[in-house]
């Protein structure tokens, strides 16, 4: 009794291990592999059981039985003493690694000790790049695979998998533990590349990247040769390295939409020609265009911020005046960019290029900014000459003048350089160099020549001939083109079209025939392509606003075209009705266009909410609904769209609310949104003319 006694906590302490060995197992397998076949009675899988934890996968072996120290496991990795670290533990606790030595070529552990009868055993490994695993995530079977780690820079990241998979629909994005928005990545899997987008920072040095993708998009697995042997719905046989039985979900997979495969930087297919009249082209490669991309060329001011967002027509590339943009003097950076409805965008290098509305005068820029003397710059024979002290301070030089010899010395970076008043003879380092023109007095002021001063310090200069304007730098100017750094107010936004219009010539329109007090909703689409159209609208609704009778209130629907869970973008969002003008200018200030793919959700939903809306209004009742897509019938479109277009036709005429439309004129946006238009006394205008810019 007493031995019986002794051994009651050990068998007690080994059942309770039991029991939740069997729980982990159960759930692994309802997660890992979808639940058992009850209609074959076979559930295919190796003899281990491995799931991750953390940045680590764990393999549970078998138990220990007092007398064995050879343990075989079966990793779902190929893993060697160089690309992990391997690890054992007894009873959820590690062994010293010097209790035990681990084959890697036939993957044995063999233990100094065996384990105790019942003890669970079990081997962690860390994940390294192209590692690969199963997991469960929000109750769907997930491939998850380890991408190379981040270096401060990289973008693109190559998918290794053992799989063949034939969509992008449903994959997810995580660097160090944190999930990343489908608006700020790409997937293609025709070359199985991972693109993080420029509207988020690369990832930092050692970052840890995991990508999933669904089960159900696996068409086959991979031989060592790169061939595919595709999968079958009788075939339940896992990859080599699979730590899982797991059957592949061979159900049809849906037509996916090709992948935005614009490239960035100097491989983009388009650039900016500016010519010395005075005017500039925008050409594009049309080929490389989808018919849901939109393309723009941006303007940056000096300080970074957006001052200009025309939307270009690839087939029309046109000459287009710099004087029509209506830029006030100063450095700008002009660069092309494309985007499509899920956010993915693309851009040109950014080029400076100076504006002068002051001829003859002629203007100096360093590093973008414009300098301004107190003697303007003068040319001599070829060469422009500017104040002295001026020009060596602003490329950051230490200047010295000897008044006695009529001499000055600039030092900067280990660079000296020595000018004398009416000698054309300089010395940089000591090293005589003629000069074209010698330094003068001008109006009591020392000029010297600017390409001089500005290549003997380490500049690079440019003389632009249509703009009279010398150009210097010292570094390669850095002007991002990411969505986010675009987020900043626009300045100065005018719409530019053959003639000139008032600042808000739609939304005016639609005030002139509002002549009761009325409560306004706009609804907006503010997926990515929308973003010209959301500033416009942020641009010119407060004048739009001031315009209509007193006693009306406003209130804002947000909607995007997504049919997955995005945490970052909410996907239909309402803002209060108000009669405070700046608040509603505020509401709509944090509007930013991003996110969604123009898929299987409606704009219909964001109509059905604010008819809801308006339904105990006492006013006049109004919708003003924005978007460049369709609005996805339920009886013509799949998924998630939730409403036909006869049901919300008939809402707004039981409910007694006039319907304007700023949309698409030509193809199904429009066949859809005219019928809700022509339905509920209102007017459609043509989305192409709410843009920030419109070249024509």
């Amino acid at each position: 009794m007493e031995q019986a006694a002794d051994k009651m906590p050990f068998v007690n302490g080994v059942k309770s291990m039991k029991c939740r060995k069997m729980i982990c197992l159960f759930i692994i397998s309802i997660l890992f592999f979808g639940g058992l076949d009850l209609c074959a009675g076979v559930v295919n899988a190796n003899d281990s059981h491995e799931f991750k934890e953390g940045d680590s996968l764990v393999n549970l072996l078998k138990d220990g039985d007092g007398k064995e120290r050879i343990y075989k496991f079966t990793p779902g990795n190929k893993i060697t003493a160089t690309n992990t670290k391997l690890r054992l533990f007894i009873n959820a606790s590690e062994i010293d690694s010097s209790e035990y030595t681990v084959d890697y070529e036939s993957y044995a552990i063999t233990m100094r000790k065996a384990p105790d009868r019942g003890a669970e055993v079990s081997i962690k490994y860390l994940i390294s790049p192209t590692f690969e695993w199963e997991e469960g995530k929000s109750g769907v079977a997930q491939i998850g695979n380890a991408l190379s780690n981040g270096d401060g820079s990289t973008r693109v990241f190559k998918l290794t998998t053992n799989y063949s998979i034939n969509s992008s629909k449903n994959v997810s994005l995580y660097i160090d533990g944190i999930k990343i928005s489908a608006s700020e990545f790409t997937f293609n899997y025709e070359n199985n590349t991972v693109t993080i987008l420029e509207k988020r920072r690369a990832p930092s040095a050692k970052s840890k990247i995991y990508f999933y993708f669904p089960k159900s998009a696996i068409i086959g697995t991979q031989s060592s040769s790169g061939e595919t042997t595709a999968n079958h719905p009788s075939t339940n046989n896992p990859p080599a390295n699979s730590s899982s039985g797991g059957v592949v979900d061979s159900s049809p997979i849906k037509a996916v939409e090709p992948q935005f495969q614009v490239p960035s930087g100097a491989s983009f297919p388009g650039n900016i020609t500016i010519k010395s009249d005075g005017t500039f082209t925008a050409n594009m490669n049309v080929t490389t265009m989808q018919p849901t991309y939109t393309s723009y060329l941006m303007v940056r001011n000096a300080n970074g911020k957006v001052v200009r967002r025309i939307e270009i027509n690839a087939n029309n590339p046109s000459p287009f005046s710099l004087s029509k943009l209506g830029l006030p003097s100063g450095g700008y950076y002009f660069y092309l960019k494309t985007v499509n409805q899920s956010g993915s965008l693309a851009a040109s290098i950014p080029q400076f290029v100076p504006i002068n509305n002051e001829h003859p005068n002629i203007q100096v820029f360093i590093g973008g900014q414009k300098q301004a003397y107190e003697q303007p710059p003068v040319n001599l024979s070829g060469s422009v000459l500017v104040p002295l002290r001026a020009i060596f301070e602003s490329l950051g030089a230490k200047v010295e003048w000897e008044s006695s010899s009529q001499t000055v010395t600039a030092t900067r970076e280990g660079r000296t350089i020595l000018l004398t008043i009416g000698s054309n003879i300089a010395y940089v380092n000591g090293a005589p160099i003629t000069l074209n023109v010698a330094p003068q007095l001008i109006n009591g002021n020392t000029m010297v020549p600017v390409r001089f001063v500005s290549e003997a310090l380490g500049g690079i200069v440019k003389w632009d001939e249509t703009s009279k304007s010398v150009v210097v730098f010292q570094n390669q100017p850095s002007i991002p083109t990411s969505a986010e750094s675009e987020q900043a107010p626009i300045e100065e936004v005018v719409q530019v079209q053959s003639e000139p219009s008032s600042s808000s010539p739609i939304l005016g329109k639609i005030s002139k025939g509002i002549t009761d007090s009325s409560d306004i909703v706009f609804v907006i689409d503010v997926t990515a392509s929308m973003g010209g159209v959301i500033d416009y609208v942020k641009e010119t609704v407060k004048s739009f606003a001031d315009s209509v009778p007193s006693g009306s209130n406003f209130a804002i629907v947000a909607y995007r075209d997504i049919n997955y869970v995005d945490l970052d973008n909410r996907d239909l969002e309402f803002f209060q009705f108000t009669n405070d003008k700046d608040l509603l200018k505020a509401n709509l200030d944090t509007l930013v266009a991003s996110g969604g793919g123009d898929l299987d959700e409606s704009g219909l939903e964001a109509i059905h909410m604010a008819v809801n809306k308006l339904s105990e209004s006492t006013n006049s009742k109004r919708i003003i609904f924005i978007t460049d897509a369709p609005v996805h019938d339920k009886g013509t479109s799949q998924g998630m769209a939730g409403f036909f277009l006869e049901q919300i036709i008939t809402e707004l005429q039981t409910n007694n609310v006039i319907f304007d439309a700023i949309a698409p004129n030509s193809g199904l946006g429009y066949e859809q949104i005219i019928q809700l238009v022509e339905g509920n006394k209102g007017s459609l205008y043509d989305i192409n003319d709410a843009t920030t810019m419109l070249l024509n």
